[in-house]
């Protein structure tokens, strides 16, 4: 997993996920790279 992988809680990396989407989530390159993960890929 991510956040074993990055020595963090789980939470901790759904927050950072959450916040990069807000600050990003309708920029070109987000929108580039986010289409190729399942819709339901919590990002």
């Amino acid at each position: 997993m991510v956040s074993n992988s990055l020595n963090i809680a789980l939470q901790e990396l759904l927050d950072t996920i959450e916040r990069m989407r807000k600050e990003h989530g309708r920029s070109e390159e987000y929108l580039k790279l986010r289409k190729d993960l399942p819709k339901d890929w919590p990002l």
